[in-house]
Parts: structure tokens; C-alpha cells; sequence
């Protein structure tokens, strides 16, 4: 019989099973992750890790008109949309693989394309971002996904009882198995899991909820300053909030302050939300369906290497899915969640592509850093979660730090 989780955090994200409850260390271990604890390399083929250079030396720092250097960028406690951000306003274009996790130290290649003559910078946003560029690249080199083998994690690992060597031998014994491949928990949000909830309101054209969900409700997990604002906006005091807001809440700042100025929810949300984050919001929704699908799938074949035989992919689910075998799962996520609304969504910002069911972890190690911590290394492809494989081994004893 399948082990559901009792996690709320877990059954708000549709992830409603565990995997593997033979991996779980009970109360033997913990892990807390941070930017100090958790860290993501980019692992892109033909380039391998992405890790800062040996030394303080790089080959590049002087950008000229039109060329285009690759660089590594690495980011403590911001995200891959932060950086971005950034450095468009400081005059460079970029592209990049893939998107990281906010919550972690994480390091990603990165395309720089000059628009003026401009010096590369090491530092962004106050420090929390550092730039080492490689070297130019041709016109032809492009950032492709399809490039993208997937990343390199460390995460530090605290052993509350029994012996350590027990603990590292346990964890050892998790790598190689097959694990439920669910969308991790950084895909909602982990302070405020609500970016698959204003991704559901955006398709239903219900620009006011998504303001709602977007700069209401308040969270122990942030901070005092954003709670705050939050609280404000939830009671009518929009000014207030927006002095409030902390300034690393672009998005909320820039949402708002046009609210205020043009009135209209969707109007603020369309004319200040780049298309790229429109369709984060909404690809969240549809990650929450597929979770689910995944966990309708795993209860009834009732095994995850049944999964595996029956539905190595699974289609994310979107309106107009065929009922048939293994896309039912997906066509009954959404016309479940959605009812009769199902048919006056909104999909042109829905995504459309197939999704592997199971994960397996790869290149597993564990080292003994001192007499009650150990370090995990492993390896996941593209599109898998380390935070999924965690909670395998630790369930309630996952500590999600917000930033």
C-alpha cells in the first residue's frame, strides 16, 4: 500500500506519496537547506559543471558591441530572473539553460551579449551574485535546453542519533533506486507556495485573485517587513503596502504600483509581467496538476517501478488531453481541479511536452565532515528535484529556509 504523506507543504503541491518509505532515517538525521547548506551545479554538456574558475583570474572582462562571452554566474539567495534582470538594465542581453533555485548557493552558465562596450561586472546585487566570465563564443553558440544534462548537488546533512557511518551507510543505499518524478517544491514557492495558484487564476482570466495571491497572504516564513506589507495590502492600505514592500519584491512593487496607478488588476499584471514570468506562474499550475497525475498514477498501479513500466512519460496536463491510457491521468488532473471552467481557459501560455515519471539518483556519495555532519553529493538529470529525493530521506525533517 502506497505511504501518503501527511505533510501539508506536500498534499498543497500534489505531492501526495512517497517513493521509497524504505530510504527514510526517522529521526536519525536532519536537513536544513540555505544558501550554506544546499548547493546547485549546472552540469551542460560539452561543458560540464558550472564552477567558478580555479584562482581569482578570468580570461575575459571587457565586453565590446555586439560580442558574446560565456560566463559562469554564481548566486547566493537570488534567482536566475534576479540576475537576468540586472543585467539587461546594465546593457547586456543574456541567455541561459536553465532556471535555479532561489533557496540555494547555486552556480549556472550563462551567454552575455554586449549591447554597448561595456566592462562585465564581478558583482551584482549587492554582492549575492558574482559574474566569471570564460571566455568569447561565437555567433553560433547558442543556450539550448536540449544541452542541458542537469546538476551537481552537495547538501550538508545533520545527524541528530545513532552513529554517523550508520547514517552515511543508510543514505548511501537510496542511490541508484527509482524515485516518483514530481515537480520539487521550489516550483511554487517555498516561503509562500502560491505560484501554481496565480498560474490557475492567470488561465482564468482572474486577474483580481492573482493580485491577491500575489501580494497578500502573509507568510511566518518571511519577513517581518514583507508580512507586513502583505497584512496592509490584505486590508485595503495598498499605499502602505507598497511602502512596505521590501525592494528585492520587484515583481510585487511593480504589480502594485501600477494597480494603484491604472486601477485594473489585469491591466497590472499584463503591462509589468514579462511573458517569460507569466508563463513561470502558469507552467507552476500545470506542475501541480502533472503531481498530481503522478500520484493518481501511483495509487493505482501501486509501485514505482510499476509506474515506471506503465508510464515512462506522462503529458503535462493542459485542456483537450486524450482519455486514453496514460494521458487520462493528466486530462482528469485538470478537469478535476477545474470543473466546468475547463473549457474557457486561457492556454496560450500553457506548455506542451511530455515528462519522464521516474528519477533515479546518480553518482551518490557521502562524506563524513565532522562527528555529527555529513555531506550528500549526488547527481540528477535535467528536470529532476533534489528537494523530491530529500524528502524521501527525511520527510518532516526538511527544513526549507527561506530567504
Amino acid at each position: 500500500m502506497p505511504t501518503r504523506s501527511q505533510n501539508p507543504l506536500d498534499l498543497a503541491v500534489g505531492m501526495l506519496y512517497y517513493s521509497r518509505p524504505e530510504v527514510f532515517l526517522g529521526t536519525s538525521a536532519r536537513a536544513a537547506l540555505s544558501p550554506e547548506t544546499f548547493k546547485v551545479f549546472e552540469k551542460v554538456y560539452g561543458l560540464g559543471a558550472a564552477k567558478p574558475p580555479e584562482g581569482l583570474g578570468v580570461q575575459a572582462s571587457e565586453c565590446s558591441r555586439g560580442s558574446r562571452v560565456l560566463a559562469v554566474v554564481c548566486k547566493r539567495g537570488v534567482s536566475t530572473f534576479d540576475v537576468v534582470e540586472v543585467l539587461l538594465s546594465l546593457g547586456f542581453r543574456s541567455s541561459f539553460w536553465g532556471l535555479k533555485d532561489a533557496g540555494a548557493y547555486s552556480c549556472q552558465f550563462i551567454v552575455l551579449e554586449c549591447t554597448t562596450p561595456t566592462t562585465i561586472p564581478r558583482y551584482l546585487l549587492g554582492g549575492a551574485a558574482e559574474v566569471f566570465p570564460l571566455g568569447e563564443v561565437g555567433p553560433r553558440f547558442r543556450a539550448s535546453k536540449h544541452q542541458l544534462a542537469g546538476n551537481l548537488f552537495e547538501v550538508v546533512v545533520e545527524v541528530v542519533s545513532r552513529d554517523v557511518e550508520e547514517v552515511s551507510a543508510s543514505i548511501e543505499k537510496s542511490g541508484g533506486l527509482l524515485y516518483l518524478n514530481y515537480f520539487g517544491y521550489q516550483r511554487f514557492g517555498y516561503a509562500r507556495p502560491v505560484n501554481h495558484l496565480i498560474g490557475r487564476a492567470l488561465v482564468l482570466g482572474d486577474y483580481g485573485s492573482a493580485l491577491n495571491l500575489l501580494l497578500g497572504r502573509p507568510s511566518s516564513l518571511e519577513s517581518p517587513e514583507a508580512q507586513l506589507a502583505r497584512k496592509l495590502f490584505e486590508e485595503g492600505d495598498y499605499h502602505g503596502a507598497l511602502e512596505r514592500l521590501p525592494r528585492g519584491l520587484k515583481l510585487e512593487r511593480r504589480v502594485l504600483r501600477a494597480y494603484l496607478r491604472l486601477g485594473d488588476p489585469g491591466k497590472a499584471f499584463l503591462r509589468t509581467t514579462p511573458r517569460s514570468l507569466l508563463k513561470f506562474f502558469v507552467e507552476a499550475y500545470q506542475s501541480y496538476l502533472f503531481n498530481l497525475a503522478l500520484s493518481k498514477l501511483f495509487e493505482e498501479v501501486g509501485g514505482v517501478e510499476e509506474v515506471s513500466k506503465y508510464c515512462e512519460l506522462l503529458e503535462i496536463p493542459r485542456p483537450s488531453l486524450p482519455t486514453s491510457r496514460c494521458s487520462r491521468y493528466s486530462a482528469e488532473a485538470i478537469a478535476e481541479d477545474l470543473g466546468d471552467k475547463v473549457g474557457s481557459v486561457d492556454t496560450s501560455l500553457m506548455a506542451r511536452y511530455s515528462r519522464e515519471t521516474t528519477f533515479t539518483v546518480e553518482n551518490l556519495s557521502v562524506k563524513s565532515r565532522s562527528t555529527d555532519t555529513l555531506v550528500i553529493s549526488f547527481d540528477l538529470r535535467r528536470g529532476s528535484y533534489a528537494t523530491v529525493y530529500l524528502r524521501e530521506l527525511f520527510r518532516n525533517g526538511l527544513t526549507l529556509v527561506s530567504i
